[in-house]
């Protein structure tokens, strides 16, 4: 939320961030890239990690990691907190990610607040079976794994 949006008033926001093992999170990561394009999907990322440890664009993206997420995102925000906008209450609300469903029915339940479409957890049931070569999987963390230290 960048800072010059205007300040809204007596309103919350509930900020919600998956929290995920990382080895788990990086290896369902690269598993999605084989779902979506088997051997192709996979030497294409693995042609962006090979060359100059491109980021990829699609689910194993480093930034795109609950922690990495929540770490960019929470900057703006205490920014907010801290400065003139005190009339905004912010929520970091962390949850496993297979809670996902409980954590909208809670919030449904104190707040009014929908659940999401697709929230039931049953968007990915039936997925092909295989997954990328697991030399990707070591060649994502010697790209990218050192970046989680530099997380505040």
């Amino acid at each position: 939320m960048p800072y010059d949006v205007p300040a809204f008033q007596n309103v919350l926001f509930i900020h919600m961030f998956p929290f995920r093992n990382y080895d788990d999170w990086a290896a369902s990561a690269l598993k999605q890239q084989y779902d979506r394009g088997r051997e192709a999907g996979c030497n294409k990322t693995k042609d962006l990690w090979e060359d100059n440890c491109t980021p990829s664009k699609m689910e194993i993206d480093f930034g795109k990691y609950g922690k990495a997420e929540l770490a960019r995102f929470k900057e703006g925000v205490v920014q907010r907190m801290n400065g003139d906008k005190k009339m905004e209450h912010h929520v970091f609300l962390l949850y496993h990610h297979r809670e996902l469903n409980d954590v909208l029915d809670k919030l449904n339940y104190l707040y009014d607040i929908p659940a999401l479409p697709g929230s039931d957890g049953k968007g990915k049931e039936r997925r092909p079976e295989g997954t990328c070569d697991g030399e990707m999987l070591e060649m994502f963390h010697d790209c990218f794994s050192s970046q989680l230290m530099e997380l505040t």
